[in-house]
């Protein structure tokens, strides 16, 4: 059966590559459109003329090292792997992973897919090469052995197990990707948390922001970025923006009120912060949180 040009690929494994475990499903007809799924997993003992090379795939497929070494091509980066180390595939641009020929690899892995899974690449890698080291690989080698008991089950309720198994997934990777295994900020971010959190309204200048600590500005930065994943500005800004759902549905206090007391410069720029990140107006968004015959100010 011909494919479109743009599904083409070659597949070489040879030399004695053995799939240990090699697992595949069909989600629900129409699941993937709503949620995650894993539509195959396995386990492979390459070969040293292992070679995968495709042009572009479904879903994205994510490698795990166990052992030996071998190279990932993707987003226009040759990423060298090592034992221990994980590689997120753009499946939807030209990719390949070849195993080294002298030591091949050792590969746990499985195909996620659903709504959008490039934009959850994106949104834990960002700009940097989706490969990251997991010391804590234990977590993970156990991840993988209770998805491949899933698969293999069949059981009823598998889509939403498998969407589940995906979460565990990407809290494992992004705690990775953090540097942390710790479910605690170290001590200097979570002072500066706790400050910011105390006083929102405040207009937090640089200043103020390193005298809590006695850290330079772009050391804050980098503790908000690898721990939070934002700037100091766009965490505070989503914090005020939550505080300030709290007191609108808290009572009828006036959007102007609410808007300083949020630390918002004023009620239009409150507003219109307020519209870009949740979609609608804060007036709009009390009166669908309180009922239509709630009155606004």
């Amino acid at each position: 059966m011909d494919k479109p040009a743009q599904d083409l690929y070659k597949t070489r494994m040879l030399g004695g590559t053995s799939f240990i475990e090699n697992l595949h499903y069909v989600p629900e007809m129409g699941w993937t459109r709503s949620a995650y799924s894993v539509t195959r997993a396995g386990k492979v003992a390459a070969g040293p003329d292992y070679a995968i090379e495709r042009v572009s795939h479904t879903g994205q497929d994510i490698l795990y090292c166990l052992d030996g070494a071998g190279v990932v091509e993707t987003l226009g980066q040759r990423l060298q792997v090592q034992p221990g180390q994980l590689v997120w595939i753009a499946n939807e641009a030209p990719h390949a992973h070849i195993a080294d020929p002298r030591t091949p690899w050792t590969l746990l892995w499985f195909r996620l897919d659903g709504p959008d899974p490039a934009a959850l690449r994106q949104r834990l890698f960002r700009n940097g090469p989706p490969r990251v080291t997991l010391f804590e690989s234990a977590t993970l080698k156990s991840w993988f052995d209770r998805l491949f008991s899933a698969v293999r089950s069949r059981e009823p309720g598998l889509d939403l197990r498998l969407n589940h198994l995906v979460g565990e997934f990407l809290t494992i990777l992004d705690r990775a990707v953090a540097g942390s295994w710790a479910p605690s900020l170290p001590s200097a971010l979570a002072a500066i948390v706790a400050a910011l959190r105390m006083d929102l309204s405040r207009r937090w200048s640089a200043g103020e922001l390193s005298a809590l600590t006695s850290l330079s500005l772009s050391q804050i930065r980098r503790l908000f970025r690898k721990h939070l994943r934002a700037s100091p500005r766009q965490w505070l800004q989503r914090e005020r923006l939550m505080h300030a759902q709290s007191l609108i549905v808290r009572n009828d206090a006036p959007l102007a009120e609410i808007a300083e007391a949020c630390g918002f410069c004023d009620v239009y720029h409150f507003s219109r912060e307020f519209k870009r990140a949740v979609g609608i107006s804060p007036a709009a968004w009390r009166r669908g949180e309180l009922g239509a015959g709630h009155r606004s100010n």
